[in-house]
């Protein structure tokens, strides 16, 4: 008999995910007991604070990288899986999949570098995925074409902005977290006709080229 209490508490917890070579722990929200799950490896959330293992909140229904969803086929019980503990929890035959682990899968990019400006000057559309590193996370957002066209190859590099092109570099990537969030820094630009302020995340270890200004300090779980 399933002793969770569904009206009961909801605690965080934390299970572990294989993000290309970095082990990253996901930090959920749950009111399953933890007697209930001992098999998917799931450990207190508070456990990480002020740890090294690189840690994530939030990328739910839409964001990737997401855990495994496994039921209890007596209980009816769902909840998340390590990545550690997912080839033993099936083999016991007590868990079924409900979801898959879900990866950013690779796209198709409208440039394959900074400095290679996207088509269509002062009107190019779209965007480009770009990374920083932040609490040791490969951190994803689209940058607007606009942006990216007026961010120099020097610029991109001393703000740590790379552009992913490989599959294995996609499948490294954390999109839509709300947790880390990397530090931000801007430039004014003046030009005859017009006066012009880009904003950007950075990485952790950028430095900051000349004009440029921090805008937001970096944030990550537990502190």
């Amino acid at each position: 008999m399933a002793i969770t209490n569904i009206y009961g508490e909801r605690n965080l917890r934390a299970v572990n995910m294989l993000i290309g070579s970095i082990n990253a722990f996901y930090v959920f929200k749950t009111n399953v007991d933890a007697s209930e799950v001992s098999e998917l490896g799931q450990v207190p959330a508070e456990t990480l604070v002020g740890g090294n293992q690189p840690v994530f909140v939030g990328t739910g229904v839409n964001g990737r990288p997401r855990p495994a969803r496994l039921k209890k086929r007596k209980e009816g019980i769902t909840s998340l899986c390590s990545s550690s503990s997912l080839a033993t929890a099936l083999a016991t035959r007590k868990w079924q999949t409900v979801r898959r682990q879900v990866f950013q899968g690779r796209i198709v990019q409208k440039s394959a570098s900074f400095g290679t400006p996207i088509a269509g000057g002062e009107a190019a559309k779209g965007s480009v995925l770009v990374v920083v590193t932040t609490s040791g996370l490969n951190w994803a957002w689209r940058m607007p074409a606009q942006q990216f066209n007026k961010i120099s190859t020097a610029e991109a590099t001393a703000l740590g902005i790379t552009i992913p092109n490989t599959d294995l570099e996609f499948r490294s990537l954390l999109v839509r977290a709300d947790l880390p969030r990397p530090g931000r820094a801007s430039i004014v630009r003046s030009t005859t006709e017009t006066t012009l302020r880009i904003e950007t995340f950075i990485s952790d270890s950028a430095t900051l080229p000349t004009g440029w200004s921090g805008a937001g300090e970096a944030r990550k779980f537990g502190g």
